[in-house]
């Protein structure tokens, strides 16, 4: 192999490197882009409310905790989907150098946003629990973006849409973040809230279409996006109905007991969960008609 094909080699992988970190960034936008600065805090020191707080790349409350894990879960789809798009050869070298991109802007995400956060809290054994927890919801979501990256952009198919469609339960909530920013009570779409229970679950069936069921590994990466559509919503629920609990705020395993019992109400009713279902299996289903219905006629006509 000559030094110029080696050289074209590592540019290429190199420009892997800044699309991955593009992803990354893209799934911090509905934040970015909606005032990107830092919310009032219960256990803050010294903030003047009628004053917007520092820049952060997260938003760190306990009144946001899922956004902050859509944001980042979002980020590593989108970085998986555009190293996968782009690669041109097989292995594994551009997808983990899309991954590599992908985690400094996490990273950087979630320690400048920690350390920003720090400089405003009380001097109290509560604000470091308090911001302890939200940086380890942070990292458990960049955890499960990162694997969703590399299933996307390595994977075979039936692992690739395990990925595409842990980024579709979440892809609901990430719009309905641009459409309704965090902390504002209003919005030019307030018509669109009856139809947003219904984005993530439109979007996980998309994602079963392109994945298939011909093979076991399909169909299971199907149930997983239906065990997904049932239990997000309801665990979404959960966590923000337990942490944004003032009340609550001091007694730990009255939070979790309280998030425990909803979450559970949540996830068993049925008049909850089956319109969701429904929709994921009605939008699969028609897709793969159409899917195979398109397949047999580019078959008949390569066949005359």
């Amino acid at each position: 192999m000559d030094d110029d094909t080696n050289v074209r080699r590592r540019t290429g992988t190199a420009w892997f490197v800044l699309l991955g970190a593009a992803g990354g960034v893209a799934g911090l936008l509905p934040w970015l882009l909606t005032g990107p600065f830092l919310p009032l805090q219960n256990l803050g020191e010294g903030q003047d409310p009628a004053k917007v707080g520092p820049f952060v790349m997260l938003p760190y409350s306990q009144y946001a905790i899922t956004t902050i894990i859509v944001l980042l879960v979002v980020g590593g789809v989108f970085a998986g989907i555009i190293a996968r798009a782009r690669r041109s050869r097989p292995g594994l070298a551009r997808s983990f150098a899309a991954l590599g991109g992908l985690v400094i802007v996490q990273v950087v995400a979630i320690v400048q946003t920690a350390a920003t956060t720090r400089s405003v809290l009380q001097e109290r054994d509560e604000s470091v629990l308090y911001l302890v927890l939200l940086t380890a919801v942070a990292v458990l979501a960049a955890l499960t973006a990162w694997v969703a990256c590399v299933l996307i952009a390595a994977a075979p198919r039936a692992g690739a849409g395990l990925g595409l469609v842990v980024g579709a339960a979440a892809g609901g909530s990430w719009i309905a973040t641009f459409l309704f920013p965090l902390f504002s009570y209003t919005s030019p779409f307030e018509a669109l809230l009856p139809v947003v229970p219904y984005v993530s679950p439109v979007l996980v069936g998309l994602a079963i279409v392109w994945t298939g069921v011909s093979t076991i590994g399909r169909v299971l990466t199907g149930l997983v996006g239906l065990v997904l559509v049932w239990l997000v919503p309801a665990l979404t629920t959960a966590l923000s109905s337990a942490a944004g609990t003032r009340v609550l705020a001091r007694d730990l395993p009255g939070m979790a007991d309280f998030g425990a019992r909803v979450f559970v109400s949540a996830s068993t009713m049925p008049e909850i969960i089956v319109p969701p279902l429904v929709t994921t299996v009605v939008v699969a289903v028609v897709g793969l008609v159409l899917r195979r219905a398109l397949g047999r006629r580019r078959t008949g006509q390569t066949a005359r």
